[in-house]
């Protein structure tokens, strides 16, 4: 609900609320806001100042956070793909909370993440074997064969039976 000026010029408010909200986002580039990195589909050539800019962002949340201490990030966290994903997520979680579109509430939004994972990276931090150097994770156990899978399955399936059977007896007072 606009109305013209006298002069016939630009439309001008006639609603409180139009008032709060003409211009508001004028001065903002949306493009501007940075999305999400998703650490899988980042390009070998962006490669290179992503990791410097979240190597730049985690020295600062360290010195800013005294309890994001090396029980939350080893000093070799760049070698974990859990540590990289969760601070990279928390950074992209902090420029928005803190962008100039964000609403007023979005900081303590920011502060439940912090605090979340925090709590997840020091459990992970508490499963490696890092220490003053970094130690790789032992290999993981490679799938099952082809045989063994047929064979748990076979067994499964079987027991399964078994035990529907069973059931079907004690529901019928015993009689099969």
């Amino acid at each position: 609900m606009s109305k013209l000026r006298d002069d016939g010029g630009d439309p001008q408010p006639s609603h409180p609320l139009e008032e709060l909200m003409s211009g508001a986002f004028e001065d903002h580039d949306f493009d501007e806001i940075p999305g999400a990195t998703y650490w899988p589909e980042v390009l070998a050539v962006e490669a290179s100042a992503q990791w410097e800019e979240l190597r730049v962002w985690v020295e600062q949340l360290q010195d800013r956070f005294a309890h994001i201490d090396h029980h939350v990030v080893p000093r070799c966290w760049w070698r974990h793909n859990e540590h990289v994903e969760a601070l990279s997520a928390l950074r992209d979680h902090e420029r928005s909370s803190f962008a100039a579109t964000a609403p007023a509430t979005a900081p303590v939004d920011w502060f439940r993440a912090l605090r979340d994972v925090t709590a997840m990276l020091r459990s992970w931090s508490g499963d490696l074997s890092c220490g003053a150097v970094h130690q790789d994770l032992p290999t993981r156990s490679s799938p099952p064969t082809a045989t063994e899978w047929k064979n748990f399955l076979r067994a499964d399936i079987e027991r399964r039976r078994e035990l529907e059977v069973d059931s079907s007896s004690v529901a019928n007072g015993g009689k099969a």
